[in-house]
């Protein structure tokens, strides 16, 4: 067993811990001592700062105090006394006034100016020049005080001064300024008297004027220092700010401030923070040297016991190796293990033995005789009775007999040295092997082989299992040498293969000889790789054709000639002809047995590189039937299967060698006409006689179930030469020239013309820029044309729409309705402006002078007819809010070609909700007129083609003359369309036409440009 070690972590830890305490309370105390010595040096500078302010701030106060009574008294000295006139008073106040400035400290002269700043005593003299401003803070006191200028040069000794100045009462009783002039070099010498502690700054300032003197002198305050309302914001009760800015060099510094008798005066005293912390730094520098030094010493003393610690648990661990080392090998062990001492008692075991036998851990620990292990071992003693020998050992000594001798012999009872197999009670098999050591002991090895038994009756039963599996299975079992020769042979059952028993002989001696050659390939692959499989052959026998599939893995035993292989033969031909089933279904049309779209462009491709060697061209029919929906939709789709198949066989009589008819889908064709001329134009002919031909064929009476049908087919044709496009570039070609071909009627074959494809990527740019404009929003706008009476009064309009493209600028409807029409954009279109219509006829409705106006939409035929467009148009109204009494929907006669009824259905439910409806190009289609009673109509317009024709064409005439009249007699208001001349208008008066339209009266405009030319109207109509 391993004895447990104490690792040296543990004695580290405890050492550094110990050491990193002592060192925090070192450097706790260091810095407690530092804060103290810090807080004493900031109060020493605190107490210097208020004995010197003390001082100065008595000295500042008392010099005050005796310029503010100086100036006081001199508006009484200007009073005459006895028989003084006011000169002579004067004459004597100056004489005064000169002598009180000479015997003071601080004034340099006096003067008194009236309050306009003319010298009144000494009138001789200049008169001092006061800032404006100044005089008027003094003049606006309730109660007149000294007040200070900022300094400034005095022109008289070009020294800068300050003057002390307040109001006084003139003899006259008029009030005057009462000016002393004081150097600032004297209030300096005052401040700097007691200032004798270096670096002390000392400013004296007003509240008003700014800086009045300093010490050491400067022009202004430190931009850092702040304003003396933010300094007063931080001083404590004692008037003190400790982290603050000199007022005069900005340092960091102790500033104190005191208040003067003049309350706009202040007198502040600063210490920079370096200067009150210079002899606190070489003490700190003292404490922090002590404090690291004695922190050293307690790391150098830790390092060093823990360098003794480390030596001592190295000879310890070093002394505890080679029992480790032994005791991880008995661990480690698959076997047990004990080891008995010379008198026969256990002295070392390993985990193994545990686990094979835990009934004896109480005889291991007890370290019992090896007579007493065996018997728990063996189970002759229980594991009871083994715990009580054990507790009887701890007990009694060596040797002792008693009742329970035959279970704990005295010691020196060795077993016999050799091997012994022990069956066990639990069924295990156990083999024992015992041998003496040198020291007179004996070593025990046990070792369980009972997991060897049941592999070998595992491998016996795998066998089986493993003939049972090949039994079962269909395939050919073959074990051939490298040669090809067979070993050994297994097939359960009767196989296509039929080759006997082919065990001795070679592969070519009882296979055909692909087959052969075939399996000795997978069998070099399988040397090669170690296993092969996906290779086939086929087998043609009486019974039919059969497919097989080869798998081969060489042998693990057996190196160059001696190398082995397994080969199996695997039966798939059902899975063949599924394969093949499918393939032909992914190459060929399910209903007409035609090559599909992708057997197509295989042998398109092959054409193609068939031209580039024999440099001819080749020719792509695009072939389509015409109203083959129409078929599909009165017979049914069981019809136009049968026409579908009728078409792709009698495509199949005219196909040469070489040629390919393919079906895309649909009533969709495409035939592939190879080996034409080189010559274009011969190619040109020859696919023109082929089409011809086609077209004749197809043209002939078709039988349908059910009748005899007779159809026809239009035809796109392109060339393909050597330098052809790609294969769908060639398709499209082909498509396009079919289109252009149903579009002239059908029953034609057109050819392929670049301008074609232009038309095709114009129209499907168009088509691209109008859904971006839908999303993008914001492109689309509308135009207003007005609708006029013949009295000229504006009664309503019609709504044109336009784009707004953003390259191609304003697009009229013309470019891109029919666009819009063929693929479905004109419903949200015209959506989007039957809304916008609704919006402005709700804005119109709070206009006292457009709420009459109606407006003219107009459907399309595709946009009408769609099953929600009665709940759209429902839906909008109730968006916008829009009066539908005001809506006017115009509709086509191409709206009477079909599903009459629904159309009439849906008129009356709108007009039921008061929307009216308007016949737009009324006259121009060919829609019955039986219809026109039927309609819940409002209006009918007269279509510009022949409102143009009147004046030039008398049957024109006549026909706008019929038209109103029928109008008239069915109750029907009638609006004339393009309308451009004063005779044209006239005509349609005459014949009472009462509503028109046109350029005579305005062309479509913003509405802003309607509304602009409505207010013009309405200004020029008399009131």
């Amino acid at each position: 067993m391993t004895a447990p070690t104490s690792p040296p972590r543990q004695f580290a830890a405890s050492t550094f811990a110990l050491a990193a305490a002592f060192i925090v309370v070192v450097f706790g105390l260091a810095v407690f001592a530092v804060w103290e010595m810090r807080s004493r040096a900031i109060e020493d500078g605190r107490e210097q700062l208020e004995r010197f302010l003390g001082g100065s701030t008595a000295a500042i106060n008392q010099n005050l105090l005796a310029v503010d009574l100086l100036l006081a008294d001199l508006g009484t000295m200007l009073r005459p006394t006895g028989s003084e006139d006011i000169a002579a008073a004067g004459r004597r106040a100056a004489s005064n006034m000169q002598s009180l400035a000479r015997h003071s400290l601080l004034v340099e002269r006096l003067q008194v100016l009236r309050t306009d700043g003319h010298a009144i005593v000494p009138f001789e003299a200049e008169a001092v020049r006061l800032p404006e401003r100044f005089v008027q803070q003094l003049m606006s006191q309730p109660v007149p005080e000294l007040m200070v200028t900022a300094p400034t040069l005095s022109p008289r000794t070009s020294q800068q001064v300050m003057y002390f100045v307040r109001v006084v009462r003139l003899p006259d009783a008029t009030q005057g300024l009462a000016v002393a002039e004081v150097q600032v070099a004297s209030v300096a010498r005052l401040l700097a008297h007691g200032a004798g502690t270096d670096g002390m700054e000392v400013t004296l300032e007003s509240r008003t004027q700014g800086l009045l003197a300093s010490v050491p002198p400067r022009a202004e305050i430190a931009p850092e220092a702040g304003s003396l309302a933010a300094l007063a914001a931080t001083v404590d009760g004692r008037g003190i700010a400790e982290r603050s800015r000199g007022r005069l060099l900005g340092q960091d510094a102790i500033v104190a401030l005191r208040p003067t008798l003049n309350p706009d005066v202040v007198l502040t005293a600063g210490l920079p923070m370096a200067q009150v912390l210079e002899n606190f730094a070489t003490e700190r520098n003292l404490i922090v040297g002590v404090a690291a030094l004695l922190m050293l010493m307690v790391a150098g003393v830790s390092i060093y016991a823990l360098s003794q610690l480390r030596e001592q648990w190295l000879r310890r661990r070093e002394a505890l190796h080679a029992k480790s080392t032994l005791d991880q090998a008995l661990e480690s062990m698959s076997d047990g293990f004990v080891l008995l001492d010379a008198d026969g008692r256990v002295a070392a075991w390993n985990r193994r033995f545990a686990e094979l036998f835990p009934q004896a851990r109480a005889a291991l620990e007890a370290h019992m005789p090896m007579t007493a292990l065996e018997n728990v071992v063996a189970g002759r003693a229980s594991e009871a009775e083994t715990a009580a020998a054990a507790a009887k050992m701890a007990q009694a000594e060596p040797g002792d007999g008693g009742r329970d001798g035959a279970l704990v012999p005295a010691a020196g009872a060795l077993p016999a040295p050799g091997e012994q197999e022990l069956e066990l009670p639990d069924g295990r098999t156990v083999m024992v092997v015992k041998s003496p050591t040198p020291s007179g002991g004996m070593v025990c090895v046990y070792r369980d082989m009972s997991e060897k038994r049941r592999h070998l009756a595992d491998m016996v039963e795998g066998k089986a299992q493993l003939q049972a599996t090949l039994d079962a299975l269909p395939d050919v079992l073959l074990e051939l040498c490298l040669d090809g020769r067979c070993i050994g042979f297994h097939s359960a059952r009767a196989s296509l293969l039929d080759i006997g028993d082919p065990v001795g002989r070679t592969l070519a001696e009882v296979l055909p000889g692909d087959a052969a050659i075939q399996i000795m390939a997978a069998m070099r692959e399988a040397y090669l790789k170690g296993l092969s499989f996906g290779k086939q052959f086929e087998r043609r026998a009486s019974q039919g054709t059969a497919w097989f599939e080869i798998s081969a893995s060489r042998k693990l035993v057996g190196e160059g000639p001696d190398a082995r292989f397994i080969v199996i033969l695997r039966d798939i031909t059902d899975r063949m002809s599924a394969q093949l089933q499918i393939d032909h279904l992914s190459f060929y049309d399910n209903l007409t047995g035609l090559p599909n779209r992708r057997m197509l462009l295989h042998r398109l491709q092959s054409a193609i590189d068939a031209n580039v060697r024999r440099e001819r061209q080749a020719a792509l029919l695009f072939l389509d039937l015409d109203h083959f929906k129409t078929l599909n939709d009165a017979q049914g789709r069981n019809a136009g299967d049968v026409l579908l198949k009728q078409v792709a066989q009698r495509l199949q009589h005219l196909m040469r060698e070489g040629d390919t008819v393919a079906r895309l889908g649909g009533d969709e064709f495409v035939i592939l006409i190879e080996g034409l001329s080189a010559d274009a134009g011969t190619a040109v002919m020859q696919t023109q006689a082929f089409g011809e031909a086609v077209l004749a064929e197809l043209g002939r009476p078709i039988q349908l179930p059910a009748m005899t049908y007779h159809g026809t087919c239009s035809i796109g044709a392109t060339l393909i030469s050597a330098g052809s496009a790609s294969l769908d570039d060639l398709l499209k070609q082909a498509d396009i020239a079919m289109f252009h071909a149903k579009t002239a009627g059908g029953d034609v074959l057109r050819f392929f013309e670049a301008d074609m494809q232009t038309t095709v990527n114009a129209r499907a740019s168009l088509e691209s820029e109008l859904r971006a404009a839908l999303k993008a929003r914001g492109q689309f706008l509308l135009h207003y044309q007005p609708q006029v009476t013949t009295e000229g009064r504006v009664v309503g309009a019609e709504v044109l729409i336009r784009w707004l493209h953003p390259q191609r600028g304003l697009i009229p409807p013309a470019a891109f309705i029919d666009v819009a029409e063929e693929t479905g954009l004109i419903s949200p279109i015209g959506l989007w402006a039957l809304e916008t219509a609704c919006k402005q006829l709700d804005e119109w409705s709070t206009h006292p002078r457009r709420r009459h106006l109606t407006l003219a939409v107009n459907v399309s035929a595709r946009q009408f007819r769609k099953s929600d467009f009665a709940d759209r148009v429902r839906e909008v109204l109730i968006r916008t809010g829009a009066d539908p009494s005001k809506i006017k929907l115009e509709l086509t006669e191409s709206l009477l070609h079909d599903e009459v009824a629904d159309t009439i259905r849906k008129m009356k439910s709108l007009a039921a909700i008061g929307i009216s409806f308007s016949m737009d190009d009324f006259g121009t289609g060919y829609s019955s007129l039986s219809y026109m009673a039927q309609l819940p109509l409002h209006q009918i317009k007269i279509d510009k083609f022949f409102v143009s024709g009147i004046g030039t064409n008398p049957k024109i005439e006549l026909i706008v003359q019929t038209l109103i009249g029928m109008a008239a007699n069915l109750d029907l208001e009638v609006v004339a369309e393009g309308v451009e001349t004063q005779a044209q208008l006239d005509f349609l008066i005459r014949n009472g036409c009462r509503v028109c339209q046109g350029f005579f009266f305005g062309r479509p405009q913003p509405v802003e440009v309607l509304e602009a030319q409505l207010d013009a109207d309405l200004a020029l109509a008399p009131h």
